[in-house]
């Protein structure tokens, strides 16, 4: 016969219960318990001049130096141990050091430590060419500063041009004092270098080799070297008799080098009348009738046709023809015969007044 409490629960009911059911009491039961007879830690937190002692619920390392009064971000753990029912936390105090490269400061937190390994832990990387003073194995205890130099060896190439040279031919062909130019074409040559860099910055370029890619073609001057035969006016065959006080120096295509104007105008031809012209002096060839509202009396000239077929020469305005109020640019020119007048007839002329 089973039996039951006072309260009428039984163990037949008890067995009728479904195990999740039992499982959800049994967890309830054990959380409840937990939480009014919860285990106390202890912990003793040392900085090697001061310690204290904190109990705790929690098992936190990081709580339980902020409990016993310690800045967790100005101390370094350095080891926790567990002995007699307590946990032992050592800690070191970090104090500032001064890491400068180039102008550039930056500020670290630090315990006891050499100079290599805080140079490490803010992130440099430290090789066989860097400087640092003080020396990598001297130990900093307190606020130091570190002056790091950060030396690089970083090998490179590049492409330059390799300049041509110009080489210097005469030829006595070509009119003395003239030149042309062929062009030559720069080479090509690969440069191997290495270069010193001091805290990022490039500050020596040492050339290792240089390799020749393509060779440069020279290039050619010619400077002639023919002498120029000057041709004046005294060198040419002309109709004139009249003698300029200097020879008239002519171009290549037989036209004065110096002039104050030119005109293209239609010319004719006279001969003797009998008469002086109208300045008074006896025509010759070389003295010429002119409009003198267009070319004024005394004028100095030099004439020819254009392509130079007929070189009248040097010639003076000195004579009035009919023809000025008719044709009043034209000119007419005096010839010593007839026949030289009838030779000529109406030609287009170039007059080149002079200076």
């Amino acid at each position: 016969m089973l039996r039951s409490d006072k309260s009428g629960f039984s163990f037949a009911k008890l067995t009728k219960m479904r195990t999740p059911l039992l499982a959800m009491l049994l967890i309830a039961a054990i959380c409840a318990g937990s939480l009014l007879f919860g285990t106390v830690n202890t912990f003793t937190v040392s900085d090697g001049k001061r310690t204290h002692e904190v109990q705790t619920l929690s098992n936190n390392v990081e709580s339980a130096i902020v409990m016993a009064g310690f800045n967790s971000s100005k101390y370094k753990v350095l080891s926790v141990n567990a002995t007699n029912g307590a946990t032992h936390i050592n800690l070191a105090y970090k104090f500032p050091v001064y890491i400068t490269m180039g102008k550039k400061t930056v500020k670290t937190y630090t315990t006891k430590a050499t100079v290599a390994d805080i140079l490490k832990e803010a992130g440099y990387k430290v090789d066989k060419y860097d400087m640092v003073e003080p020396s990598l194995d001297t130990v900093i205890n307190d606020v130091a500063y570190i002056d790091y130099t950060n030396i690089d060896y970083v090998n490179g190439s590049y492409l330059e041009d390799i300049p041509y040279s110009v080489k210097t031919v005469y030829s006595d062909t070509m009119e003395q004092g003239t030149k042309t130019l062929t062009a030559g074409v720069n080479g090509k040559q690969e440069v191997k270098y290495t270069a010193k860099m001091v805290n990022g910055v490039k500050v020596e370029t040492i050339v290792n080799s240089t390799t020749m890619l393509s060779a440069p073609v020279e290039g050619t001057q010619t400077v002639g070297t023919k002498a120029t035969v000057v041709t004046t006016s005294a060198n040419v065959g002309t109709i004139s008799t009249l003698t300029p006080a200097a020879p008239i120096e002519l171009d290549a295509n037989g036209n004065p080098v110096k002039f104050k104007s030119k005109m293209n105008v239609q010319a004719t031809a006279y001969t003797y009348t009998g008469n002086n012209c109208s300045t008074g002096v006896a025509p010759q060839p070389g003295y010429i009738a002119v409009n003198p509202r267009v070319i004024p009396y005394g004028t100095k000239m030099y004439i020819k046709t254009a392509d130079g077929s007929f070189i009248y020469g040097y010639a003076v305005a000195a004579d009035t023809g009919g023809f000025i109020n008719s044709r009043p640019t034209n000119v007419d020119l005096f010839m010593a015969s007839r026949a030289a007048c009838t030779a000529f007839g109406r030609r287009n002329v170039e007059i080149y007044i002079l200076e």
